[in-house]
Order: structure tokens, then sequence, then C-alpha cells
């Protein structure tokens, strides 16, 4: 669950440095996304929901580090805004996709082995992260409702951590 929770860490606090058309991505996504592989792979004896997602985990590895190639050599500037915003959709829905299974395999475990670990309020800041990300998209017109919902995003996935971190040292104390 450590390796889990370092990989989302890694994924949902992204810090960028611009140098012209070149985006250079302190903290890689595709590094966070190996980190949850790795641990969604120590997890299934606990869920088959994690050997579930290795697959999605797999590929958004590699779609975020071609992105992070593009963004860092600027192709990225000078693509078409409604294919950027396309694959930032469907990299939207992956990541949240993968969050929710895990959410769904810290549910199992919990039931597996009668033991509280904070998915019930897991989910629910999951759902509040994953309707202000999507509004962030659908409102992409009205900079300041996407700076609104970008915001609230943010902050939930700061709580979704908080509680993720909780989770992570439950599953240890109670269950490994």
């Amino acid at each position: 669950m450590q390796k889990i929770f370092i990989g989302m860490l890694l994924v949902f606090l992204n810090f960028n440095i611009n140098v012209g058309a070149s985006k250079i991505g302190l903290i890689p996504d595709f590094i966070g996304y190996f980190y949850m592989l790795k641990g969604a792979c120590e997890l299934w004896s606990f869920s088959r929901r994690f050997s579930e997602i290795t697959s999605y985990i797999t590929g958004m590895t590699g779609f975020s580090a071609l992105c992070y190639v593009v963004d860092l050599f600027g192709i990225s500037a000078y693509t078409n805004l409604p294919i950027t915003l396309f694959l930032g959709l469907i990299s939207t829905f992956l990541s949240l996709f993968i969050s929710y299974k895990i959410i769904m395999g810290i549910k199992e475990i919990e039931l597996n082995h009668g033991e509280d670990l904070n998915s019930g309020q897991l989910y629910s800041t999951w759902q509040i992260s994953a309707v202000c990300s999507l509004l962030s998209f659908a409102l992409f017109f009205s900079a300041m409702l996407v700076a609104i919902g970008a915001i609230v995003a943010f902050i939930a996935k700061i709580c979704y951590l908080y509680l993720f971190h909780k989770t992570k040292n439950l599953f240890y104390e109670r269950i490994f």
C-alpha cells in the first residue's frame, strides 16, 4: 500500500517549469504510475481488483511517459487544442478509474478481513475530486469557473492523499 500512496502522491502533485515551448515536469507522472503498478502487484493476494487494474496502470505509465517527452520537447505547444483537450480528458478518466478501482480494492480488503480501512471517506473525497476534475473540462471556456473547479479538485486531492495515508497506516496496523 505504501507504493500506491507514493505513486498517487507523485501523480496528483504536478510541478512544472516552462521554458519557452517546453514544459519540464519536476515530478513525472509516469514514475508515480510505475510505483502504483508495483504497489498494485503487491496487493493482488488481498483483493482481485488490484490485478484487474494493472493493465490500466501500465497503459497510463506509457501514456504519461509519452506526454512527458512531448511536453519536454515543446511539441504539445503546437498541437491542436481539441486534440489536447481530448487526450487530457482521456487521461483524467483513466486516472479516476484507476483510483476508483483502488478504493474498491480497499473496500474488498475491509470486507474480507472485517476491518475498517476508511474506504467510505476515501470514496466520498474521490467523488468530489472526480466531479470537480470533470467539470473543469466541461467549463473549459470559462476561465474563472475552471480555476474554481481546479482549486476545489486540488483541495479534494490533498484531502484524498491525507485519507489514503491514514488508510495505508490502518492497513499495516490491522491487516499486514
